[in-house]
């Protein structure tokens, strides 16, 4: 009886998933891509973890993952198979990036502002 405490603690340890850890991104140009390819891929956790913390970004990241889960099985499989366009990439200065896409699916032009903060590559605004 002493042992069923600890079967159950047990189990629960095992059944837990532990958090995805993604790796920083290198390089602005990879931030972004990383965040645009995890939006597209239904990925929002990684998504998450290559954009800043600001409202504003939690705030587009939960409207392009709830736009996302309103999609029919065939509007998620067109985004999962949609190729990102880099039309081009300007930097600001050493800290900040500007980088014009598009999906092969739409051709919208967009726009991220991707900025190293802390030492580490985040997407800060998403302009469509």
């Amino acid at each position: 009886m002493k042992c069923t405490p600890i079967l159950l603690l047990a189990l629960l340890i095992g059944c837990t998933n532990p958090p995805k850890s993604f790796p920083p991104a290198t390089n602005s140009i990879e931030a972004g891509r990383n965040y645009v390819e995890a939006c597209l891929q239904g990925d929002f956790e990684k998504a998450t973890a290559y954009a800043a913390s600001t409202q504003t970004m939690k705030l587009h990241t939960a409207n392009t993952e709830k736009n996302y889960r309103n999609l029919d099985k065939e509007g998620r499989s067109n985004f999962r198979q949609a190729s990102i366009i880099i039309l081009g990439i300007s930097d600001q200065d050493s800290l900040h990036t500007q980088m014009n896409y598009q999906f092969s699916m739409d051709k919208k032009t967009r726009q991220l502002e991707i900025e190293k903060t802390n030492g580490k590559w985040l997407v800060v605004s998403v302009k469509e």
